[in-house]
C-alpha cells in the first residue's frame, strides 16, 4: 500500500515520538511536535500572500517559517517582527524553509501546537475582487512552497512575488538571490506590506514580460 506524503510524514513522525509528551503538546497529530528538531531565530518580517493573508515569517537568519494562515495573529503576538521564536516543524530537503508544528517565545515557555501540517501554498491564488499590483527591486532570497521548491521571491523590502503553479522552473534564473525583479500581477496591499502572483516579470518596471507559457 502506497501511503501519501502527509500520510507517510505521519506514520513516520508517529513512529519516532515517544509514547509520553508534554501534556500541552498533545493533539489530533498523533505525535508530539515538541519532539521534533527546534529552530530559534529572530522575526526579521511576516509575508502575506496574494490573497492578503499571512502565512510565513522570515528569520532574520534566513530560514523561511511556514503556517497556516489562522494561526497568524496567535504567532505575531508571541513573536513580533524583531523579537525570537523558537519553531518545532519540518525543514525541507533541500531549502531553508519549515514547516511550523510548534511555537514558543523560548526554550522554556510552554509551546504551542498547531493542529495540522501546512503543506500547500493556499494563498498563492488571489483572492476574488484583487486589485492590480506591481513590485520592484531586490531579491533578498527566493520564496519557497513547504517541501522546498522555488515559487516565487522575497524582494529586500518584504514584498512578495509568487508565480502560478509548475511556472517557476521557466523563470528560475530571474528569481535568485541579489537580483533586480520587477513584476505585475493581482493581489494585496496591507499591513504586512505587498504580495502579488505574477502575470509579468522582468529586471525592471519597464522590461516587463509575459510569463512563458508552461
Amino acid at each position: 500500500m502506497r501511503l501519501s506524503r502527509r500520510g507517510a510524514a505521519l506514520a513516520l513522525l508517529a513512529l519516532a515520538a515517544p509514547g509520553q509528551g508534554r501534556a500541552a503538546a498533545e493533539t489530533e497529530l498523533g505525535f508530539d511536535p515538541t519532539q521534533l528538531p527546534s529552530f530559534t531565530g529572530t522575526v526579521e518580517r511576516y509575508l502575506p500572500n496574494p490573497r492578503g493573508e499571512t502565512d510565513a515569517l522570515l528569520f532574520r537568519e534566513g530560514p523561511q517559517i511556514v503556517f497556516p494562515p489562522d494561526i497568524a495573529p496567535a504567532v505575531r503576538a508571541v513573536a513580533p517582527a524583531g523579537q525570537s521564536i523558537v519553531v518545532w516543524g519540518i525543514r525541507a530537503r533541500s531549502a531553508p524553509v519549515i514547516t511550523m508544528l510548534a511555537y514558543a517565545p523560548n526554550g522554556d515557555a510552554k509551546p504551542v501546537v498547531v493542529d495540522r501540517f501546512y503543506w500547500r501554498l493556499t494563498g498563492r491564488q488571489p483572492a476574488e475582487g484583487a486589485g492590480p499590483l506591481s513590485v520592484s527591486g531586490t531579491i533578498r532570497q527566493p520564496y519557497y512552497t513547504p517541501q522546498g521548491e522555488v515559487a516565487g521571491a522575497i524582494l529586500e523590502d518584504g514584498s512578495v512575488v509568487l508565480v502560478p503553479t509548475g511556472r517557476a522552473d521557466s523563470v528560475r534564473d530571474m528569481l535568485k538571490a541579489g537580483q533586480a525583479l520587477a513584476a505585475q500581477g493581482h493581489g494585496r496591499e496591507g499591513p504586512e506590506g505587498r504580495a502579488l502572483l505574477a502575470e509579468q516579470l522582468g529586471t525592471a518596471p519597464d522590461a516587463l514580460r509575459p510569463l512563458p507559457a508552461r
